[in-house]
């Protein structure tokens, strides 16, 4: 197993290091690779400050066995510099001379902005919005976008602020569950080993209409408010954005109730 360095940096002394797991999210060819056989790697950096999404350029020799989505590499974090991680490769696999880190933007898209793509469809798919990030996608040109298109194909994401709105002013209409899934959020990010967060598809009946089907995510506290709420047949009930029928939210407090 090869140690890999970000920003070619200096290995952090023993005693400095916390032990964290980076998730790979998207392996593709860089946009300028610096040298044969490099492959660009972003993933979900589990560690002591949440999650992070960082980026490396790694070199996979021919009939060796590089990074793929859904791996779990073991990292090491300077606990001096949270910037500063360790990672270890599969054997074979070496970091490349240039790390996206030391380039101009300090981010790489991947070619046609497909590397973005990539990796949104990845975090997307876990039940990630761009709001979870906050700060972090700052530093991630076109991340951000590309996470609200991908996450819209699951979920009626409502923008940061207008779910308050909605609350107080929307339009009152009802929801049963119809389905269920518990996602596979990071404990990390969670605010208690015991609470969870779902999508649930809920049947909307509005005043005057045929009911309609909308996917929304909620987090749960406690296993008991995941059993009172998150049931199927459990009436809801909810706002709706009398402007677009989708937005919609639970007319109580919606995250970690």
């Amino acid at each position: 197993m090869a140690p890999f360095g970000k920003k070619g940096a200096r290995t952090p002394s023993t005693p400095s290091r916390i032990p964290a797991v980076l998730r790979v999210g998207a392996v593709s060819r860089p946009s300028k690779p610096s040298g044969p056989n490099e492959l660009l790697m972003s993933g979900m950096l589990l560690g002591p400050g949440g999650a992070n999404l960082p980026q490396f350029t790694v070199v996979v020799p021919p009939f060796v066995a590089g990074p793929s989505q859904g791996m779990e590499l073991r990292a090491n974090v300077d606990s001096t510099n949270l910037d500063l991680v360790t990672l270890t490769l599969p054997v074979g696999v070496t970091p490349a001379p240039t790390q996206p880190s030391q380039n101009a933007g300090g981010w790489d898209p991947g070619p046609g902005g497909g590397h973005n793509r990539a990796l949104a469809d990845w975090l997307a798919a876990q039940g990630f919005l761009s709001s979870d990030f906050g700060p972090t996608l700052v530093g991630r040109p076109g991340l951000a976008d590309c996470l609200d298109q991908a996450a819209a194909r699951y979920v009626s994401v409502v923008p940061p602020g207008v779910d308050l709105t909605l609350t107080q002013s929307g339009e009152p209409v009802q929801g049963q569950v119809t389905a269920v899934q518990v996602l596979p959020f990071p404990a990390q990010l969670l605010p208690s080993p015991k609470a969870c967060m779902t999508w649930l598809t809920l049947a909307v009946t509005p005043q005057f209409g045929s009911p309609y089907p909308v996917t929304i995510r909620m987090g749960f506290s406690s296993p008991q408010r995941f059993a009172q709420l998150a049931t199927i047949g459990t009436r809801l009930p909810l706002r709706r954005d009398p402007d677009n029928r989708m937005l919609v939210t639970i007319d109580a407090p919606p995250v970690f109730s």
